[in-house]
């Protein structure tokens, strides 16, 4: 079995138990406990803290449990892993995946005995518990918050900036918070942008209506459909009034503070309107939003706030819903050369049978103002591109020999990996067969004058080791991708061969789908179409 040993220290000092000491109690641990040892797999990492597993030599061992490249793992203390209960938990958990135990010498903790895993399921809760602690005290800190109004930072809104403010706490000592303030010119915007709404009664209608007059975002962008949406959603622009707090009070929102606050003159603060979850950003529901008065001053009338809100919500219920159609193969995958904007099907009837075209969506968006593309013939295309990619399922097709070329030159690559694979590895087993008589060297000549060059020597070869490690992990890194861009060729070859016996005898959804899984990108420059392919 192969055993990985991980060693951290967090300073290069003389305090503590060295990384060498650690690496040597964890090879006579695995000596007496494990049997049929092959090899040792060694991580170090020296002056890094224990705070996070944002370490190299970590994040490299963790990629090869994954590959599988050891059997267990053996470190000196469970805080050389992390402090951090959580990491700690979550990494063990992962190791438990791999079927790779693990093993803490100083607390006896060993995964690969009963008493090991109960060790790891207790620790697991207290992880948990930490996590559910933590949310339960940014809930409360949240709420003491929200009543001082402050804002805590992030993208300010449209119509305003976020300035700091110092003031003396209860016991005299100065702080400093953040609050909005006004930007006058973009406030105007907003106003406009609701009033509009309520005029036009449609998102699109309001986009179109900005490209128009060449009104820009913060950031001097054009406004979107989503970008809109946001801004007609956010309360922070409502007046606070009794009005907007009998109307949160109704949808259960945690309101901090009472009525008499609502003074109809300052704006709201929202907290805990989202939830963030691996990236993925969700809006919660009302009733666990924490409404707070704010410091700056409101812009939009309660009521008006709450009209548009309504508007919003009956739109989105009678908003048509897209992609549904059985028209435009090329949908989801072709896009204007001209602004780089998608390409939207759409469909026209006539007494004669229903066509489609494909529209470039910002020349849609800006009413022709900023692109002005021709419209495609959907038809002509869609058979145009089953046509061609037909073609280049051909084996004489350029597609075809350039996919063998491509196959050749992999091949080579990875032979030349494995060739120097090899060599590498013969390197590290060199070197470490001379750590291992220099050591044996030492042992005898402990106290001549000898001793010091020979620590040198071992201190030289052994970062040569780790030099050609790095190396090595490269060059396993190469290969692996090398193999995988291999596979995908094959997939690429194997489904256009697929495509060009069965594309005219699929139902259009797997048509679509099977062109979506081939073409990379189709574009339209108002006279010709260009295909990209995957593997090209």
């Amino acid at each position: 079995m192969k055993i990985a040993i991980y060693s951290r220290k967090s300073k290069f000092t003389e305090k503590g138990e060295s990384i060498d000491n650690q690496i040597e109690m964890c090879k006579e641990y695995a000596y007496k406990h494990f049997k049929d040892i092959e090899d040792f797999i060694v991580y170090e990492d020296e002056g890094f803290s224990g705070g996070d597993t944002n370490r190299p030599e970590f994040q490299i061992l963790l990629r090869d449990a994954k590959k599988k490249k050891f059997d267990a793992l053996i470190c000196y203390r469970l805080d050389r892993i992390s402090r951090n209960v959580s990491d700690f938990s979550g990494t063990i958990e992962e190791l438990n995946n791999y079927d790779i135990s693990f093993v803490s010498i100083k607390e006896q903790f060993d995964t690969s005995t009963p008493m090991g895993r109960a060790m790891m399921y207790i620790a697991s809760v207290f992880a948990q518990l930490e996590r559910e602690t933590i949310a339960e005290r940014i809930k409360d800190n949240m709420y003491q918050l929200a009543r001082s109004g402050r804002w805590l930072g992030g993208r300010t809104p449209l119509g305003f900036k976020s300035e700091p403010v110092e003031y003396y706490d209860n016991e005299m000592n100065k702080r400093k918070m953040y609050m909005l303030t006004p930007i006058k010119k973009e406030l105007n915007i907003v106003k406009q942008l609701y009033k509009k709404y309520i005029e036009l009664n449609s998102l699109t209608k309001l986009e179109g209506w900005t490209f128009k007059n060449n009104i820009k975002t913060k950031t001097g962008k054009n406004f979107d459909i989503s970008t809109l949406r946001v801004i007609l959603k956010n309360p922070v622009y409502c007046i606070a009034d009794p009005l907007i707090y009998e109307y949160f009070d109704k949808l259960d929102s945690d309101i901090a503070g009472n009525e008499k606050e609502f003074d109809d003159k300052h704006g709201l603060m929202v907290f805990n309107k989202h939830d963030i979850k691996k990236k993925k950003v969700t809006r919660k529901d009302e009733s666990e939003w924490i409404v707070a008065v704010g410091k700056h001053k409101g812009i939009i009338p309660s009521s008006e706030w709450i009209q548009v809100q309504k508007m919003l919500e009956t739109n989105s219920v009678k908003a048509p819903r897209k992609g549904t159609g059985k028209h435009g193969l090329l949908s989801g995958v072709i896009r204007c050369k001209n602004c780089g904007s998608t390409m939207r099907v759409k469909q026209y009837k006539r007494s004669y049978g229903t066509y489609h075209y494909y529209n470039c969506l910002l020349k849609e968006r800006s009413r022709g103002i900023q692109c002005n593309i021709k419209n495609l013939n959907g038809k002509e295309a869609d058979d145009l591109v089953v046509k061609k990619l037909k073609s280049m399922a051909m084996d004489d097709s350029f597609l075809m020999r350039n996919i063998e070329s491509k196959k050749k030159a992999i091949a080579n690559n990875t032979n030349l990996n494995k060739n120097k694979k090899k060599q590498l590895e013969s390197k590290i087993k060199e070197y470490e067969e001379s750590i291992k008589n220099l050591t044996l060297q030492l042992a005898k000549n402990e106290q001549s004058i000898a001793a010091k060059y020979i620590i040198e020597q071992i201190e030289e070869l052994d970062k040569k080791v780790k030099e050609i490690r790095k190396e090595l992990y490269n060059v396993e890194e190469e290969t692996e991708n090398s193999l995988l861009e291999q596979n995908n060729i094959e997939i690429l070859k194997d489904m256009l061969s697929y495509f060009n016996n069965n594309i005219d005898n699929l139902k259009f959804d797997e048509k679509k789908n099977l062109i979506k899984r081939i073409v990379k990108e189709v574009t339209w420059d108002g006279e010709n179409l260009e295909i990209k392919m995957y593997g090209q």
